[in-house]
This record gives C-alpha cells, structure tokens and sequence, in this order.
C-alpha cells in the first residue's frame, strides 16, 4: 500500500469503519511530518486515544502492518539475548493469546551487573519532580522519597553498549515485529527502581503499582528484565493474562484504558487464578503486551531495579523520550542505514530534546506541591 492509495471515506461507513478510515488517514500525515516530535502532539491527541476502542486499534495497526509489513532483520547482535530464532512463533502465539511470555533462560549475570553499575552513573527522578538523583545502588536507594525513581533520559540508558546489544538483537527484534505485525520501532529505554515508602492509593497509582492498561501506542510491546532478584517482597510485576483484547470491554462503558483498576475488580470480572505474579532471579525476561492490565505490585522489604524497552508499530500517540546517534556501537549505525523506520524515534540534539521534554513534564505548580506534601503524611 501507497501512501496516496487510502481508501476515501463512503457516507455509508459505519462510524467505527469512519474512525479507522479518518485516524489512518491522520497517522500517515503525522508520520510524514514527524508531528509526533511536537512537543504538544499528544496533548493533542489524549482525546482521540482514550475514546477509540480495541477493534479501531486492531484494524489500524492491520492498515499500519500494510503499509510497512514486516520484514526479517538482519542483526549482528544474535547472541546478545536468550531469545533462539525457533522459539519466536510459538513465544507470538502465546503474546497473542495469553498477552505475555518469560523466556525460559535468563540474561547472563555479568551483563545485568554491567548494567547495573552504568546506571549508576545515569541520573533518575521522583515522578513529578525536577530533582535528579544519581549514584543509586541497592545501598542507597533510600535516596528516593516516593515508590519509585524513573531514569531522566532514556538516551542515557540507550548508550549503555550491553543495552544497544539487547534493544537491536536480531532475534528479538523479529519477535517483536512478528507480534507488531509491521516494522518495529524503538520506543523506550527505559529503568526504574521501586522502594517501599507509601501504600497510600495516590502513591500506588502514579508509580503504576494499580491494575492498568498501557495505552502510549497503537500495538506495541514491552520487554521487563529484571536487574536484581525479586520474590513476593520485592514488588514482583503482575499480569491478568487474556486480557489484552478484552479488558476495554468487559470493564464497561465508563471505563478508559487509563483508569486504575481495583484489585477485587479484577479478580471478580477475570478469575483471581487469571492474575499472573512473575517472581524471578536477577536476569529473569518477561515479554509482554502490556494493554493487557498489568501492574508492578508494592514492595514490602528491599528494592527492585529492572529495564525496560518497548517497540511499537507507530509513533502516532507518542509522548515518551526519543534517543540520538550520538553513544551508538558502528553495527548499530549499520542497522540505520538498512532499517530506518526501527530508528524513526531518533532526533538530532536528544539530551536538548529530553531536557525541554522532561522540564515540562515534571513542573508542579505551588497547589501540586502542597498537596503531594499532604499526601506523603497520609
């Protein structure tokens, strides 16, 4: 499919075929023009993406999947990631039914201590906060005043080389196109450490510790691995499998995929033995279609570092970071030339970028403060 080839709107579409048919059309003319970039786009677009429903995203993302199909990818990262190339159709039908997957061997123990101690020297932030904090360890992690520290700039975790090795390794990135159905884009590169401070609801539903639905992008997919060990104590993620293509329904019409869910919900509409807890070792994998309700549960004792990259199959709703060229290993300056749309989230002058992004993202105003200082005292 041609760009100049979408079909023109019939007065006799119904309004869901309506809404696939106008949205499509506005997909291919903000991708076209990188409005996606604009620093405002998914202000503007928040409407558009918490009224559509799953069958409008499923049938754009066939459009999408038409106009850029997927291809197979040529890596030289092939032994970077426990993924084996046989394993990908069956790990896809089971992202399909079940909406997630945990690779059965874990990432090498050196490259997560690797890891690790890189992003120690990366700056992290309270949510909603301007304040950067660095030099976080698992000695240390008291630094955080809420449940969780989000990395600042993804560009700095994206110029760890052992992450470069991950995000572009070839059998991964078929995975994920196979899943997309379309070429993947790199979204994300993204870490975070969580820390038991407050169970208050407030606390628990901006650090995403509350059933939710990711809802950034069209399709995409997320990639958690785990950099230290996690059992019941130490906030293991948890997912309500088979949800993904059902929970906007089955939730009701008042519902918006960006709402918190409550956990007795979500055991009375899906079945309690539905709800999935991933306890791992440091290395652990877990691959995930994260419009399924999901949520990183609160930590009781010790702490949780993890990274987590996402793909997607179009920038259109996008309101994360983007990375630059700058840090990048030469085979994955070979990969751009062969695979540019994997790259479409790439800008020239990132930190810049991020920096402006992550100001206005962060600001409070005087009221914003004085009632997040309320609730920390709840």
């Amino acid at each position: 499919m041609k760009m100049e080839s979408v079909a023109i709107i019939n007065n006799n579409d119904s309004s869901e075929e309506m809404d696939v048919k106008n949205i499509f059309q506005d997909v291919l003319k903000v991708e076209k023009e990188k409005r996606y970039l604009d620093k405002d786009h998914h202000a503007k677009k928040v409407g558009t993406n918490l009224s559509i429903s799953t069958a409008v995203r499923k049938e754009i993302s066939n459009k999408i999947g038409q106009l850029y199909p997927n291809k197979i990818i040529e890596s030289p990262f092939s032994s970077s990631f426990p993924l084996k190339k046989e394993e990908i159709s069956s790990i896809n039908r089971d992202l399909d039914s079940k909406g997630f997957f945990v690779l059965k061997d874990l990432l090498d123990n050196i490259v997560c201590d690797s890891i690790s101690k890189k992003l120690e020297r990366v700056n992290f932030n309270n949510r909603k906060s301007v304040k950067k904090i660095r030099g976080l360890n698992e000695s240390n992690v008291s630094k955080i005043s809420g449940n969780t520290a989000w990395v600042t700039n993804q560009q700095d975790v994206l110029r760890i080389p052992e992450i470069q090795k991950i995000a572009f390794n070839e059998n991964l990135l078929n995975l994920v196109g196979k899943f997309l159905g379309s070429e993947p884009i790199l979204c994300q590169t993204n870490s975070w450490w969580t820390v038991s401070n407050s169970t208050h609801r407030s606390n628990l539903s901006a650090n995403s510790q509350m059933f939710h639905q990711d809802m950034a992008y069209l399709k995409f997919i997320k990639v958690f691995i785990y950099l230290t060990d996690v059992d019941e104590d130490n906030g293991p993620h948890q997912y309500v499998q088979g949800t993904s293509k059902i929970a906007q329904d089955k939730l009701g019409e008042n519902y918006q995929p960006s709402d918190r869910v409550e956990d007795e919900k979500v055991d009375s509409l899906f079945g309690k033995e539905n709800v999935i807890t991933f306890q791992g070792k440091k290395g652990s994998i877990i691959i995930e279609d994260t419009f399924g309700l999901h949520k990183g549960t609160a930590v009781k004792e010790g702490s949780r570092l993890l990274i987590q990259l996402l793909y997607c199959n179009s920038l259109y709703f996008h309101a994360g970071y983007s990375f630059g060229l700058d840090g990048l290993l030469p085979e994955v300056n070979d990969l751009l030339e062969h695979y540019p749309r994997v790259f479409s989230n790439f800008v020239p002058d990132v930190d810049k970028f991020n920096e402006e992004k992550f100001q206005q993202n962060n600001k409070r105003t005087i009221s914003q403060k004085l009632k997040d200082k309320i609730k920390s005292y709840l």
